[in-house]
């Protein structure tokens, strides 16, 4: 059966026909995004006028009224993404219960308990649904959702199994067999990815040129051809510098625009477990959060009253060179609480790596001894696990008091802090169980863990690329930056010069001589300086949006969650700092020996 277009399929998920959905969803959006637009047309109309100003007000209803209309793709695309990033646990899952006599309705009746399969969870209640309350055979069953379903893979699944049931295979022997095919598939469909990834990568770069060189032309526009007063109210200096805050909304979309795509084509990837259990390393990270909010709390409220004592003009004065790292030194007590989380990630992934020897040895004692669980695993206590060791060592002692096996089991995934871990013990105990054949199991399990591990050996690989680009193209970023700061400075005392110098010339005929074309800073210098200092304002925001969006976009890549996300953004900030203190300092002095050589 042909599988349907992604945009059938997100019609169908939409739960309304396709025009009730544009009457009641695309429309409102598209006249609330009219109306906004209306407001800010009015409301700006001193700021952008002609057809700038309608252009403006246009983008508002255009930009809703479209996100609203490809809303369903986006969904329809991401839950795709949820059940893939489930599929390979499924199939791992799918795959044990084989081993052991549960029939086709008890291993669905099993799976759809599982609530920590998300969307896949959903696909595999679909079926079950039509298969009890329809009265649908199996094989049918699978090839309607399979059809409907976003994900390519799991479609072709699907489709594989009511082939097989259908040619009177039993669905056990189809789940066993169906490990190597799946395997691959999802190998292949994870590198094409990764590719994807890579070809985002080289677009987000485009954009980023893109926005730079908006902001290069409206900085240096800014201070030849925008002039006033310095006791100019707030909306006027608003319509002075709005040429470079629609570069800045510019270049603030592309980047959106590129934290979106990166978050709608790549699957999250948990690494540490989730459990409501006291362990070490969550008290240790709650006493550091506490530490880090009052020490960085403190940081600022002695800034604020020392500004009372202190006169901090200096470092407005010379904010390209001192202004990021200013900021900088606030926000790093943050950085501990970060280490500490890239030190257990770094633990995780060590355990991760010794999990497939130890569940394999751990099924083969098993299955040889045939004794107790504590007995089982005290004999794996001479056995080197690396990572593991410790945390083997404090289930043995659990096991020993014979309080509670399965908390005992709970404990060691929680010490082991691993989602990979936490998951797949608990897929071998019940699969252990239920088929008496540990070793078997340990093996299946040991094999696709192990494949999981080369997946997220490839992710590493992108996520250490991207992370230097985004380095490369923020340190990029804030040179260009700088050298345009330093030309429209170098510009401004030229030109504050040549006007003093011209206070008996008729400047208002330069344009006739010129042919028309004249330099309205030439007839008054007087907000140059001004002009500057809110140009380097404004950059300093951009950069700052620039880390956050590049720390998410290299956290999404890499997985690990938001507090290795932020550890990262400080460190991109304090690069950041360095940079622009050094380029600034560097290009003042080579300006200055341009200038006096010239």
């Amino acid at each position: 059966m042909e599988r349907l277009p992604l945009w059938q399929i997100a019609i169908r998920r939409l739960g309304m026909p396709i025009q009730e959905y544009a009457l009641k969803v695309v429309l409102p959006f598209t006249v609330i995004g009219l109306v906004l637009g209306v407001i800010v047309f009015y409301v700006s109309s001193g700021l952008f006028t002609g057809t700038s100003g309608l252009i403006l007000g246009f983008i508002f209803p255009i930009i809703s009224g479209g996100v609203a209309a490809i809303w369903p793709l986006i969904q329809t695309q991401r839950h795709a993404i949820a059940i893939e990033r489930e599929l390979h646990m499924f199939i791992t899952r799918m795959g044990i219960l084989s081993l052991g006599d549960a029939g086709a309705q008890s291993m669905f009746d099993i799976l759809k308990q599982m609530g920590d399969y998300g969307a896949l969870a959903e696909e595999v209640q679909s079926i079950e649904t039509l298969v009890d309350r329809w009265h649908t055979n199996l094989p049918e069953a699978a090839r309607i959702v399979g059809r409907q379903s976003p994900s390519p893979i799991w479609g072709d699944f699907l489709d594989r199994m009511a082939f097989s049931v259908e040619a009177g295979q039993p669905l056990e022997d189809f789940m066993r067999s169906e490990q190597d095919t799946f395997q691959e598939e999802f190998n292949t469909l994870y590198d094409t990815r990764l590719e994807a990834v890579d070809t985002l990568r080289e677009i987000y770069i485009s954009l980023t040129t893109t926005g730079m060189f908006l902001l290069v032309v409206s900085g240096i526009h800014l201070v030849l051809f925008m002039t006033g007063t310095l006791d100019d109210d707030p909306w006027t200096v608003l319509v002075r510098i709005r040429w470079i805050l629609l570069a800045a909304l510019i270049y603030t979309l592309l980047q959106l625009f590129g934290l979106i795509s990166f978050m709608v084509l790549i699957p999250d990837d948990d690494l540490f477990s989730r459990n409501d259990m006291a362990t070490r390393y969550k008290i240790k990270m709650r006493r550091a959060w506490v530490i880090a909010t009052t020490v960085g709390l403190s940081i600022v409220l002695i800034t604020l009253f020392s500004s009372i004592l202190v006169d901090f003009t200096f470092i407005l004065e010379n904010w390209d060179q001192y202004g990021l790292l200013a900021i900088a030194v606030i926000v790093t007590p943050f950085a501990v609480p970060a280490y500490l989380v890239g030190q257990e990630e770094r633990s995780v992934r060590r355990r991760d790596e010794s999990y497939p020897g130890f569940i394999r040895a751990l099924g083969g004692t098993a299955q040889a001894r045939s004794s107790e669980p504590s007995a089982t695993v005290r004999a794996l206590k001479g056995i080197d696990f690396g990572a593991l060791n410790v945390s083997i060592d404090q289930l043995e002692r659990r096991l020993s008091m014979r309080i509670d096996s399965d908390h005992s089991w709970d404990w060691f995934a929680a010490d082991a802090n691993s989602m990979m871990v936490s998951r797949f013990i608990r897929i071998y105990l019940e699969g252990a169980q239920s088929s008496g054949e540990p070793a078997g199991v340990a093996e299946l399990v040991s094999k696709n863990t192990t494949n999981l591990l080369s997946l997220r050996r490839r992710r590493a690989l992108s996520s250490g690329t991207m992370q230097g680009v985004a380095f490369g193209v923020l340190i990029a970023m804030i040179t260009s930056l700088n050298i345009t700061i330093s030309i429209v400075q170098g510009l401004g005392s030229s030109i504050s010069g040549v006007a003093q110098g011209m206070v008996e010339t008729d400047v208002g005929g330069i344009p006739e001589l010129a042919g028309g074309f004249g330099l309205p800073v030439l007839d008054d210098s007087t907000v140059v300086e001004e002009n500057i200092f809110l140009f380097k304002i404004i950059v300093s925001v951009l950069v700052l949006m620039m880390i956050m969006i590049l720390g998410l976009i290299s956290a999404r890549i890499r997985g690990g969650g938001i507090a290795l996300s932020i550890g990262q953004m400080i460190t991109m900030l304090w690069v950041a700092g360095f940079t622009s203190f050094l380029t600034a300092v560097i290009l003042d002095a080579s300006v200055g020996l341009f200038i006096s050589g010239g």
